[in-house]
């Protein structure tokens, strides 16, 4: 046996010993701030994103970065608020009073509307997903489903906004989307979405029609307010890579190989160079090697570690700074709000109360502004003389365990 014989069969009884491994990257990488919009000839919906799957990544970076998740949950559960506030009242107990003024007719219309009963999901769990969707995608979609005579509302239906895809406009509207349970199938023979004819209220001949709703400036789509963010959360995402990829490696430095005999072959080179990867180097290449191969000294390899100097300063230092442009990105008054704590805040209960109320009145109210208006559409067929409203969500309520 030859000595890069002996080599690639060490190499390989290494190999042996270690467990097979996999890691799911998701789509989060190398998105955009801002997603390309098309409109290509042979297809009938515009694609949202250069692939036409940029909503998927901004669902994958919610799992990709820990801080931006807790903060996209947080500004949910503010824009869905805590219940209605019902014919102008400011407060629940009074929202309670007016309800139960109604009188016997309008009250059972109301609940009607609010149970949802011939729909999937109640209002109340329909406008949270309204809510996350959102604060992740910078838009929404929800549908209308109309009785026979188009007089009043027979149920809502929620739309995952990231299954949704609108279609190209016509004289200067969009009168209808596209929906997909899985868009990353496009390509696939016999792909065909779903047609919802979009929400005009002179349709008098489709029962279905989809309420759109975006913020930001692109045509066709939302833009999530975070966006100026992405390259953190990104970059928040890659830095967990990097440390879960050297506990996979043992924590290994990253590694010279010499080897002081040429490869008999470029068949010979590649076979080891490949048993060498798959045995030191982990999902992410955390702990990366060189390898280098040279005439002399007939032995078993080299092996050197190459140290980073500053290395764990260099780390702290970026997630520090992750951590900040993450925070500004969200428009974040305080970390404290999400439950971070920050050095030299002391995170009194009047601290979080100021950093809640401009959080609330500058950041979120606009959100829950435009939610108000799609929820007094919602029951306004039904119930006209009936006005309803958002309760703002006050995280210092004490509620029941």
């Amino acid at each position: 046996m030859g000595k890069l014989d002996e080599i690639r069969a060490l190499l390989g009884a290494k190999l042996k010993e270690k467990k097979s491994e996999t890691f799911s990257f998701g789509s989060a990488y190398n998105i955009s701030e801002v997603p390309k919009i098309i409109e290509k000839k042979n297809k009938d919906w515009v694609y949202w994103g250069e692939d036409n799957l940029y909503p998927l990544k901004l669902k994958d970076m919610k799992t990709a970065s820990a801080i931006h998740n807790a903060i996209v949950k947080t500004k949910t559960k503010l824009t869905a608020g805590d219940g209605l506030l019902i014919n102008g009242a400011t407060n629940e107990q009074a929202s309670k009073a007016n309800y139960q003024a109604l009188d016997v007719k309008t009250k059972a219309a109301f609940d009607y509307v609010t149970k949802n009963e011939q729909g999937d999901m109640s209002l109340d769990e329909i406008m949270r997903n309204l809510a996350n969707d959102l604060q992740t995608y910078g838009c929404y979609a929800y549908s209308r489903v109309y009785n026979n005579d188009f007089t009043k509302q027979y149920k809502i239906k929620y739309y995952p906004v990231f299954k949704i895809r609108a279609a190209k406009k016509e004289d200067g509207k969009v009168k209808k989307y596209y929906f997909h349970e899985d868009w990353t199938q496009e390509k696939q023979r016999g792909f065909e979405p779903n047609v919802i004819f979009a929400y005009d209220k002179n349709d008098k001949e489709n029962y279905e029609q989809l309420v759109f709703r975006k913020i930001g400036d692109l045509e066709y789509y939302g833009e999530p307010s975070y966006s100026g963010a992405l390259t953190w959360i990104q970059t928040d995402f890659q830095m967990g890579l990097f440390h879960l990829s050297n506990i996979t490696n043992g924590m290994n430095p990253g590694m010279h190989f010499s080897f002081y005999k040429l490869p008999s072959s470029e068949d010979d080179k590649e076979r080891i160079l490949e048993d060498l990867q798959r045995t030191y180097m982990g999902a992410q290449q955390a702990g990366r090697f060189i390898t280098t191969f040279s005439n002399g000294k007939e032995l078993a390899p080299d092996i050197k570690a190459i140290e980073t100097s500053n290395l764990d300063k260099q780390l702290i230092t970026l997630a520090e700074l992750c951590d900040k442009k993450i925070l500004s990105g969200h428009q974040l008054t305080s970390p404290l709000l999400v439950g971070i704590s920050v050095s030299g805040q002391l995170g009194g209960n009047t601290e979080l109360q100021i950093a809640y109320q401009i959080f609330d009145n500058v950041i979120i109210g606009s959100d829950r502004n435009m939610m108000d208006k799609d929820l007094q559409f919602i029951y306004g067929l039904n119930v006209p003389n009936v006005t309803v409203e958002i309760n703002p969500f006050n995280p210092f309520k004490v509620r029941p365990q």
